[in-house]
């Protein structure tokens, strides 16, 4: 059983692993819960490392982990192996592989969220309906990027973002039977830029 300020002390370590995607240092554990005793601040770590519920790692700036980190903050690492190389084009030889891919890694992080993809305007881009794409939400986006976009706050809608030097944008589809659309600036909000894109197959 934990003390309540060991208790605040693991609380405050999950909610900035979760925050910050790093552990906290001891000062910012100290900070964070208004101790003024970096001796009583190791206290309490000591306690969870005790615990079975923290690691230290000695010798690192940063080398306290949550023993139970990717399920607290909802980040279940799944891996999977990768088994060698395969042609896509000219025909060669398969390379044998023994490494993982931990797809934890690739496509969570803060700020994070996935899109189902409904209709074919991208195509060309390899991105079809029933897809389901990645989406690090941000209000910025660059010349290029696959955006989803919000038109006069209320039409969402996915489509490379072209920035153009008269003030407009354009939302350019990847497909030849949809149009192009081309509009002030400040009728689009870009809600967050595609960064991954998952599929399955039947």
């Amino acid at each position: 059983m934990l003390t309540e300020r060991e208790q605040d002390t693991l609380d405050f370590i999950r909610a900035y692993v979760a925050e910050h995607g790093r552990s906290p240092l001891v000062s910012d554990i100290a900070d964070g819960l208004g101790i003024r005793s970096q001796g009583t601040t190791h206290r309490y770590i000591q306690a969870l490392v005790d615990a079975g519920l923290l690691e230290r790692h000695v010798g690192r700036t940063r080398g306290l982990r949550l023993t139970e980190q990717d399920e607290q903050i909802g980040m279940v690492s799944v891996k999977l192996p990768v088994m060698g190389r395969i042609a896509a084009g000219r025909l060669i030889e398969a390379v044998a592989d023994e490494s993982e891919i931990d797809l934890s890694e690739m496509f969570t992080g803060k700020d994070r969220f996935v899109l189902k993809v409904n209709g074919d305007s991208m195509i060309d881009k390899a991105i079809m309906s029933g897809d389901y794409v990645v989406v690090q939400s941000q209000s910025s986006a660059r010349h290029g990027d696959i955006v989803v976009a919000l038109v006069d706050g209320f039409d969402a809608t996915l489509k490379t973002l072209l920035l153009n030097d008269d003030g407009t944008v354009t939302l350019m589809p990847a497909n030849i039977n949809y149009e192009p659309v081309t509009l002030p600036a400040a009728r689009v909000r870009v809600q967050g830029i595609v960064v991954g894109q998952l599929r399955t197959y039947p």
